[in-house]
């Protein structure tokens, strides 16, 4: 029986250990490192960067696996060029299959055409895997080369079995080391050093959770730290579970509406809500929603309502008479959804999707809409100080003309970075009114992305978007002070200056992915395509809204500047929150601890 993996989400003292180590707030981020292609990248002011045989801007080594390195699939395509507006994030895009330069026209490459062109590595003209050329124009791997290609999980440069990688280069066995950050069979867990009481113990197995401690830790869902069993300003209880105060109206038990969805149903796109917990029915025993609205470009295979994903399992419950679940299992319900800047297979007979060994770098354009336009509500101009910027997370400029931008002031640099050049998006919104005595939501979500360890501090740097607008009005006269919060939801504190937060992206989660993240042949990678590369544990994010007051809320994936290595993002478990959260606590809202 395999034994569970820790649960890890971010803690803010990790964040400041951690993250520090980047050196990099967000704002400064560098271009692409020596082993990356960029053309035809279009910058915010309209001026066009080198391209091919042109100068580019170099950064420090990238990490690397000691049996693997980064083959020619991983490189970048070509980018559409583009014209922005910095202020809204909006732009135009020429769509055409050709790039204008200072009236040279110069042809772009379109993957399929049976053309070698630009970055790709072969075009035989077809879309068949397996061939020689990848659907991605990529070279088809070559197992024993050393290279870690698409559809590889590892390549030690031979094709002996009984070694650290299979003799198909389907399975990587790394020695077992504890203490060597990664989870290797039988740990539990391995957080890289050998300090006792952080979560995992110097013999790779769990601290035991101790409720009261003010950490929130593995099987428990809050821990305030005191002896208060719930009351008025107190929302956790001596067992750490939530007190409800009888003045909060949100539901204190939902209704389950997922396990009846047909999975392979996608005309029904309310099936996308209902796979994260929002039911619609009664007041008393749901989340309502009004306003729907899901990405009409969006192809059918770049989202999936799940069961599971991937094929690792943990003993969840440390019992040893129950069977083992899979790590990415529902977190409310029968199910979660799924979406991608690639494509997402269809789930097996038992609902759970897989993945081919590494087979997400091999993603070409998935079709969706590469629109550099930001749908409403979502915006990534600077919010706060009422639209000028600089305050992050106070004084939003909500209700004012062009306004509910970004308060958290964490989108602008990196959309800007990326050329404001979102390619392969997809969405959808909502609008839900908040229950009286209410002050808050959460969700739980995943994040995976191919572009990680190659493309770290550089324009091709996919962003999962969690964003809300609180139409309500400003109240500086009562205690606390009302300052209602629009902007991105899914930021994490920035170790550098702790008043203000970073955008979730394969640059800002980089140390968590070399730290607790699931990288290279870790085994919790199992099943997913992202082998060689990286994915979360599930994260859990807040919101902090006005009770009574209709809010927006939207959630946008999108590929930046390219539209070859694949990002995922599963999401579940949408709640009120009774307690809520306040946004100017960088720490209180965002990405939550563990």
């Amino acid at each position: 029986m395999k034994t569970r993996p820790i649960i890890r989400l971010l803690t803010a003292g990790f964040c400041a250990a951690t993250l520090s180590a980047c050196g990099d707030d967000g704002g400064e981020l560098t271009g692409a490192t020596a082993n990356n292609t960029e053309s035809g990248a279009t910058t915010d002011d309209g001026e066009t960067t080198a391209g091919p045989g042109g100068n580019s801007d170099t950064q420090g080594p990238t990490t690397t696996s000691p049996t693997t390195g980064m083959g020619m699939s991983d490189t970048q395509a070509t980018t559409e060029g583009t014209t922005t507006e910095a202020e809204t994030g909006t732009s135009s895009t020429t769509e055409a299959t050709a790039t204008t330069t200072e009236g040279v026209t110069e042809a772009s490459p379109v993957c399929g055409d049976g053309v070698q062109e630009g970055s790709e590595e072969c075009d035989d003209g077809n879309d068949v895997a397996g061939d020689g050329c990848e659907p991605g124009c990529v070279l088809s791997a070559v197992c024993g080369n050393g290279q870690v290609e698409a559809g590889e999980a590892c390549d030690d440069g031979n094709t002996d079995d009984g070694d650290e990688c299979s003799a198909d280069c389907q399975t990587a066995a790394p020695p077992q080391e504890c203490g060597n950050g990664a989870v290797e069979e039988p740990e539990q867990c391995d957080d890289g050093n050998q300090d006792a009481g952080d979560g995992c113990e110097p013999d790779c197995t769990f601290t035991p959770a101790e409720c009261g401690n003010g950490v929130k830790e593995t099987g428990e869902q809050c821990d305030d730290g005191n002896d208060v069993d719930g009351g008025p300003n107190d929302f956790c209880k001596n067992d750490c579970t939530p007190y409800s105060p009888p003045q909060c109206q949100a539901p204190a038990d939902y209704v389950n509406c997922d396990d009846a969805i047909v999975l392979n149903d996608k005309a029904d796109k309310t099936n996308a809500l209902k796979a994260i917990g929002i039911c619609n029915q009664q007041a008393n025993n749901s989340i309502q929603v009004t306003d729907f609205v899901f990405d009409a470009a969006a192809q059918n295979n770049t989202w999936q309502v799940a069961k599971g994903f991937g094929t690792y399992t943990y003993d969840h419950d440390n019992d040893p008479q129950t069977p083992n679940q899979l790590l990415y299992s529902p977190r409310e319900g029968s199910a979660f959804l799924m979406l991608s800047s690639g494509t997402i297979n269809a789930p097996n007979n038992a609902g759970v999707v897989t993945h081919a060994v590494n087979s997400q770098v091999g993603n070409g354009d998935n079709f969706n809409s590469d629109d550099n336009a930001l749908p409403a509500p979502f915006k990534v101009g600077f919010g706060s100080n009422n639209g000028a910027g600089g305050t992050p997370f106070k004084s939003c400029d909500n209700g004012i003309p062009n306004g509910d931008k970004d308060c958290s002031d964490t989108l602008q640099a990196q959309w800007t970075l990326g050329a404001s050049n979102p390619n392969d998006r997809i969405y959808f919104t909502f609008k839900t009114t908040v229950p009286q005595g209410t002050f808050g939501y959460s969700f739980d979500f995943v994040f995976c992305s191919s572009e990680w360890p190659t493309y770290v501090g550089t324009s091709f740097n996919d962003m999962l978007i969690a964003y809300q607008v609180d139409p309500t009005a400003d109240n500086p006269n009562v205690n606390p002070p009302v300052d209602p919060y629009s902007g991105n939801v899914t930021f994490i504190p920035n170790p550098n200056d702790p008043t203000t937060g970073l955008p979730l992206t394969i640059t800002a989660l980089d140390p968590y992915f070399d730290g607790p993240g699931y990288t290279y042949n870790e085994p919790q990678l199992a099943g997913t395509g992202f082998e060689q590369h990286a994915c979360s544990d599930w994260f859990t994010a807040k919101g902090g809204v006005q009770p009574g007051a209709q809010v927006t809320i939207g959630f946008y994936l999108a590929d930046m500047q390219d539209n070859i290595l694949a990002t995922l993002a599963l999401l579940d478990n949408f709640r009120w929150d009774c307690e809520g959260c306040i946004p100017s606590e960088v720490d209180d809202c965002g990405v939550q601890p563990m």
